[in-house]
């Protein structure tokens, strides 16, 4: 069983503590992202790899997202399986997760790396010419699927920024 990966291109920021996803035009370098769901109450994660609906329709894919986000209301004995970030299996009940809490994000540059060695991405930065300093902003409209909806601070930095001293841990995403 595979989890869900979603390949973006970008370039993965490390800091000291701090550590962000640089998005980039064009087709390399390649990072991985895995997005989880969160349970309500303990706040476990799964990174789904398949869902199974009442019906035992299997519903896969980086649009399993969509499908909790539309139809998990309705369908509260659907199963989500998947692992939890330390790689272990797990499978949770989508009336046991928070539906419309924003997923968590791990990424990785090479995608057949184990689970338990992606790297929790609290903060996208998103270069912008323009700009002489960073500067806190929103999701870009061109971001679909998942990321979307992801738990990281959105950021629009100068091309060649490399440090990340501007993040504040107060500006980050609970993990």
């Amino acid at each position: 069983m595979k989890f869900i990966r979603q390949r973006v291109t970008g370039t993965l920021l490390v800091d000291g503590e701090r550590m962000a996803l640089r998005l980039e035009d064009g087709e390399e370098p390649a990072i991985y992202l895995a997005f989880a769901l969160v349970t309500q109450g303990i706040a476990a994660q799964i990174i789904p790899a398949v869902l199974l609906d009442d019906w035992g329709t299997e519903i896969k894919g980086l649009g399993l997202y969509d499908w909790v986000h539309e139809n998990g209301l309705h369908f509260p004995r659907a199963e989500v399986f998947g692992f939890s970030p330390a790689g272990e299996k797990v499978q949770y009940f989508l009336r046991d997760m928070e539906l419309f809490a924003p997923y968590p994000v791990y990424a990785a540059t090479d995608k057949a790396l184990p689970l338990a060695d992606w790297q929790p991405v609290p903060a996208v930065l998103v270069p912008d010419g323009a700009l002489m300093t960073p500067a806190a902003a929103a999701a870009p409209a061109t971001i679909a699927g998942p990321l979307r909806k992801a738990r990281v601070g959105w950021w629009r930095v100068p091309p060649a920024l490399d440090s990340l001293d501007f993040i504040e841990a107060r500006d980050l995403p609970l993990p």
